[in-house]
């Protein structure tokens, strides 16, 4: 039977945080995941808060972890350095993040022609976010035959003025134009998709006829400052020498913008995530569903996979409960108005079946039954009514948690990281405890495990 000192259930944003500080610390590791979580749908970038009102990452997060029952409210502090540490990962891992926590948010063209907020970009998207200059363009380039990507009514919607926003913390181009270019290899084809894009521009042959072609598109529209918005497709195994590419062949400077899913940012963030897991040690399943989680009395003591014709049994020191709440399948609403944490039977706190509808599509104030989840003590143990933990050496991270509203909030990435980080840092500490009063075979008490280094 396999063992592991910290199963981590979830392969999304929070918990692949919490395995990779845990694997660097020397941790055995094992994430299990029904399927791809949430990175394969996302822009690629970290929200950790964005609304109105707010003028920097650091100010919306500020603002949340004032409300009572808010996960900020104890993961505030953790924040930073949980993002630190990530970034620093991934970077060696060749996919570089710009902006910061106190930076401003700034609106970014989407492709469907209108304008999010962001503070931290991955690199490819990072031209976006610079304030637009006197008599500068953008020049939007649509893919023939790509349909998720429409320059054409995609300008006409950022032509006007309102989509830029009125808080006076944004400019926009002076001219906003489209181009449409036929790449390599695609005439008349009216299918094409992200993936096969992404994977063309992974070959240096096909990329340099492309950019060539994206080239003349550009210039043709006359000359001047600006920037050229491209659709999320440059490369995937190969994005760091595309992007180099493109900014060395293109005669303005590019930025992707990201896409319906999947979304190949995402996908890139999954990739080198991943990678770095691996890279450390930890071991990764992906298609092997939990069927149960076995415990013995406080403490969970093995997750059971599904796999093929059998079902296997890992055994865990720890748990890391990061199944994405309502919408990943961690929490579950029954006919008879309960929501249930089907692995481990979680107390779940939510809003009572009455009132799990709004009485408006999309209210002002949020859907009632987004604020669903699983409350936690200061170590993200799982807790009952009364506060008392449920497992000791369970942790809770990411969407699971109750008192956030993520979408309204734009505050999932923030959230997830850092309660990735403190899940990780809880452990170790308790796994330093445990070694600490657990004598050696010689007799001699082992040194206390080293702190988690930060790339």
């Amino acid at each position: 039977m396999a063992t592991a000192d910290v199963v981590v259930v979830g392969a999304g944003l929070s918990g692949l945080t919490a395995a990779i500080a845990l694997a660097h610390d020397g941790a055995r590791v094992e994430v299990v995941a029904r399927g791809n979580a949430t990175t394969h749908w996302m822009p690629g970038g970290f929200d950790c808060g964005s609304f109105p009102g707010a003028a920097s990452p650091s100010a919306a997060v500020e603002i949340l972890e004032a409300r009572a029952g808010h996960p900020y409210a104890l993961l505030a502090p953790d924040l930073e350095r949980g993002l630190a540490f990530l970034r620093g990962v991934l970077k060696t891992e060749g996919l570089v993040y710009s902006g910061d926590l106190d930076g401003p948010l700034r609106a970014v063209p989407t492709a469907i022609g209108g304008t999010r907020r962001v503070g931290i970009v991955p690199d490819a998207q990072a031209a976006a976010m610079e304030p637009w200059a006197a008599r500068e363009r953008l020049v939007v380039c649509g893919i023939a035959g790509f349909k998720d990507f429409s320059a054409g009514p995609m300008v006409a919607s950022l032509r006007r003025a309102s989509v830029w926003g009125g808080d006076g913390l944004t400019a926009r181009p002076a001219r906003i134009e489209a181009v449409e270019v036929e790449l390599p290899d695609q005439k008349g084809r009216r299918n094409i998709n992200a993936l096969e894009l992404g994977r063309g521009f992974d070959d240096p042959a096909w990329r340099r006829d492309a950019f060539e072609r994206i080239s003349r598109a550009v210039e043709s529209t006359g000359r001047g400052p600006g920037r050229i918005g491209l659709p999320a497709v440059l490369g995937i195994a190969e994005h760091a020498a595309v992007l180099d590419d493109a900014r060395r062949f293109l005669p303005l400077p590019p930025f992707e913008v990201p896409l319906v899913p999947p979304s190949l940012p995402g996908v890139r963030l999954y990739g080198a995530l991943r990678a770095a897991l691996l890279r450390r040690g930890g071991r990764l399943s992906i298609g092997e569903p939990v069927v149960r989680i076995e415990t013995d009395g406080t403490r969970a003591t093995a997750v059971v996979l599904s796999a093929a014709v059998r079902e296997r049994r890992v055994r865990a020191g720890a748990i890391v409960l990061a199944t994405g709440g309502i919408a990943g399948g961690g929490l579950i609403g029954r006919s008879d108005g309960r929501l249930e944490e089907p692995l481990l039977g979680l107390p779940v706190d939510a809003p009572p079946g009455d009132d799990w509808l709004a009485d408006e599509a999309f209210p002002v104030e949020g859907h009632p039954l987004e604020l669903a989840g699983i409350r936690t003590d200061a170590e993200l143990r799982p807790v009952d009514s009364g506060g008392r933990s449920v497992f000791e050496n369970v942790r809770v991270v990411g969407a699971m948690l109750a008192g956030h509203r993520a979408i309204r909030e734009r505050s999932g990435d923030g959230v997830a990281i850092a309660s990735g980080w403190r899940a990780a840092q809880s452990l170790r500490l308790g796994r330093a405890e445990s070694e600490r009063e657990r004598p050696s075979r010689r007799g001699r008490r082992p040194a206390a495990a080293t702190p988690v280094a930060r790339p």
